[in-house]
């Protein structure tokens, strides 16, 4: 006999048992069984353990207990209940196979809306996805548009720390802690200009170097004692 159907007819029986027992203690039901049914105590607490409880190494069930079982659900034997009950089986394996076909229906749908919205997206944002330099920092601008200026991908790491500054005595061109520097600079003859950020130069792409304590001092003297060269 097929286990599944049998755990089915038990589960059933013991949900009757409940519904015709007032105390739905294990030992309360199986009573009701032995009294309702040609089955023994022994017998129900077997099928509760093996069935209701899921207890493993219960032996299997004569076919004898399995026809009474059904006989006290309403039908003839065992093989009575199977015929009554496969259409609805039957029905209920259909209705999960459209359920599934209609899930990948939708997760099908789900994944082009997805997909359309990336896109779409990814149009929008197309316009605005590089970068120009402007006098001391870079601009967000659209890629189409034509400049007499360099247009380069956007960075936003670039973007958003690299300036074009003027250094004097009162800048810091070191972290106070680490020692490392704050300021980087390009020079070419005698002038010589300052960024916040290191990589390359946002014109020509020359490397920036990082400023050392001798370039500081050399590019910014330090002050003589005269009122107008303090620094407030």
């Amino acid at each position: 006999m097929n286990e599944v159907i049998i755990n089915e007819i038990v589960q059933k029986v013991f949900a009757k048992a409940k519904t015709e027992c007032a105390i739905h203690t294990n030992n309360a039901l199986n009573n009701h069984i032995d009294s309702s049914t040609a089955i023994s105590y022994k017998t129900a607490e077997r099928l509760c353990q093996k069935y209701i409880d899921k207890k493993e190494n219960i032996g299997k069930q004569s076919e004898h207990t399995i026809n009474v079982l059904c006989q006290y659900l309403g039908y003839k034997s065992f093989a009575d209940y199977v015929k009554q009950n496969s259409k609805g089986k039957i029905s209920v394996e259909v209705n999960k196979v459209g359920e599934k076909k209609n899930w990948k229906v939708i997760a099908f749908i789900s994944l082009i809306v997805v997909v359309g919205l990336i896109l779409g997206l990814s149009e929008k944002n197309k316009g605005t996805s590089c970068m120009v330099w402007k006098v001391d920092h870079f601009e967000k601008v659209a890629c189409s548009v034509s400049h007499k200026e360099n247009i380069v991908p956007l960075d936003e790491v670039r973007l958003n720390t690299l300036k074009k500054v003027e250094v004097d005595l009162t800048t810091n061109f070191f972290d106070e802690t680490t020692q490392k520097p704050l300021i980087w600079y390009y020079k070419s003859g005698n002038k010589i200009e300052y960024y916040t950020a290191p990589g390359l130069h946002p014109v020509n792409g020359k490397t920036l170097k990082a400023i050392t304590e001798y370039m500081a001092n050399k590019t910014v003297p330090m002050h003589i004692f005269e009122e107008s060269s303090f620094a407030e």
